[in-house]
């Protein structure tokens, strides 16, 4: 045990180091990022969140679950903000390894391979955005351990209990995806049925305590939302044009390619054993997150990343029970002398088909170059502060925190009634060669400030916009990143 606990804090310390070299060295961060980073720099200087933003969307109002950004922001009073949105996500995703290593350790009892499972979920390929700061990395590690307490809990030793019940609340205050963990438990509820497995009424208390719970704080917070948009709610109000890139359909290759091969085909050959043959039922808990989170993945109720997060992880738990199955069959047929490098072989292939994908996948990260974070200072400074800016929706967060102006669309879109015209007509804004089409567009928002940056020329496939000329456009900003100020309306073309 010794040993293990060295073993244990060596990986999750080589996690750790890895997923910060990477967020140092590269630059930025995500372009979703920004958004988060404002909110934390609101509240960290009047302390309370920016539920009026007079910038998003050229002025909306916005509702979110505040804990994350109070989190944060605690941190931001002691250090520069930057380095704390690079190290306290990568440190809270990192912990997943410890999480990891002891429920594999309370489902199959075998420390090496609770050390594999830990050193799988430290090395996911899917979670290393590690340049991304958002609610999902404090969500995780708290889900997780969630279940951890919820397993431990029997009517003896209530610690767990109040545990469980202090992670509940904070994973309610965290993100709304918590509703993942009680999906859950409702297939486990049946599986267990399924199985002749009793349930004993401690746990079905917990569980229908955790539902009530969560769906009355909620209410608290959500309860406009959900009576002004309805069953769209659900998928937050995200323009039809682009739902499919928010909530994708699962696709076999893109699931093995995230989750990293060996893990997915060990994971997914252990939940079938556990389900159907051993039929464990400490491993049924997490065999019903599997199904809940792959139904709700395949009919676009979370998002794409969260989804396959969530897979990784429990499959990562059940490589665990694989390299158990595989010593124990090693043993059974006598072949010791295989047995003896079992471990070794294992690390290797492990190392190739997670350590370096995870590497490869943090490095492809999209994020805005230093040219771009620069461009959208200078509007800060060199444009009035009512001023309304044109930029992708990806963008969108940069313009409202680097150059502190209007958008006209962001990822931020519940509560936003005419999301699906602003994204056709930013759309047009790009593609159109009509001058007068393009003016009576900016004439409509009262925005004067358009931006081609590289990435913008890539989506668009563009040089330049079609429709600029001298009298109408001013290009005030000559770099690879280009901005150009409306000088005319569409009055003043006609006439």
């Amino acid at each position: 045990m010794f040993k293990t606990k060295y073993w244990l804090l060596g990986i999750f310390l080589l996690t750790l180091f890895v997923r910060l070299i990477l967020a140092f060295y590269l630059p930025n961060f995500s372009y979703e990022s920004y958004f988060y980073l404002r909110q934390v720099e609101h509240i960290s200087t009047s302390g309370l969140p920016l539920y009026q933003d007079s910038l998003s969307y050229g002025g909306r109002e916005l509702v979110f679950l505040p804990l994350f950004y109070y989190l944060m922001a605690f941190f931001d009073l002691l250090f520069p903000l930057e380095i704390v949105a690079k190290i306290i996500p990568n440190l809270l995703l990192s912990t997943l390894t410890l999480i990891i290593f002891y429920i594999s350790k309370k489902i199959n009892a075998n420390e090496i391979g609770a050390l594999l499972a830990a050193s799988v979920a430290g090395f996911l390929p899917i979670l290393y955005s590690t340049n991304s700061f958002n609610p999902d990395t404090l969500f995780l590690p708290l889900v997780f351990l969630a279940i951890y307490f919820f397993m431990n809990f029997d009517n003896k030793n209530k610690i767990y209990m109040y545990l469980y019940l202090l992670i509940l609340l904070l994973l309610c205050l965290t993100s709304s995806a918590t509703f993942l963990l009680l999906v859950g438990f409702g297939f486990y509820l049946a599986l267990s049925k399924l199985e002749g497995k009793k349930i004993n009424n401690y746990e079905l208390e917990l569980m229908l305590f955790s539902l009530f719970f969560y769906l009355w704080t909620q209410f608290l917070f959500f309860k406009a939302v959900l009576l002004e948009e309805g069953i769209n709610f659900i998928w937050q109000n995200v323009p039809s044009a682009i739902i499919l890139n928010y909530f994708p359909k699962i696709s076999l290759i893109q699931a093995i390619i995230l989750v990293s091969v060996i893990p997915f085909l060990t994971g997914i050959f252990a939940v079938y054993r556990s389900l159907f043959e051993l039929k464990k039922q400490k491993a049924f808990l997490l065999i019903s997150l599997v199904i809940s989170t792959t139904l709700m993945a395949w009919f676009r109720l979370i998002p794409f990343k969260l989804s396959l997060s969530f897979f990784g992880l429990i499959l990562a738990v059940f490589f665990a029970s694989f390299y158990e199955e595989v010593q124990a069959y090693l043993n059974k047929m006598k072949l010791l002398s295989l047995d003896k490098y079992l471990l070794s072989i294992v690390i290797i292939v492990l190392i190739l088909s997670t350590l370096i994908p995870a590497i490869l996948t943090a490095l492809k990260q999209d994020l805005p170059s230093n040219e771009e974070v620069e461009a959208f200072r200078w509007l800060r400074d060199n444009s009035p502060k009512n001023s309304g800016v044109i930029a992708l929706l990806e963008e969108g967060n940069l313009i409202t925190y680097y150059s502190q102006r209007k958008n006209i669309i962001d990822d931020q879109f519940m509560r936003v009634k005419d999301v699906d015209k602003r994204f056709a007509d930013l759309n047009s804004l790009y593609n159109t060669k009509f001058q007068t089409h393009a003016l009576s567009l900016l004439d409509e928002y009262k925005y004067s400030y358009l931006v081609l940056t590289p990435k913008a020329k890539q989506k668009y496939d563009l040089v330049n916009f079609d429709y600029l000329s001298p009298e109408c456009f001013e290009r005030v900003y000559k770099n690879e990143t280009r901005i150009y100020k409306a000088v005319c309306s569409l009055e003043a073309v006609k006439s």
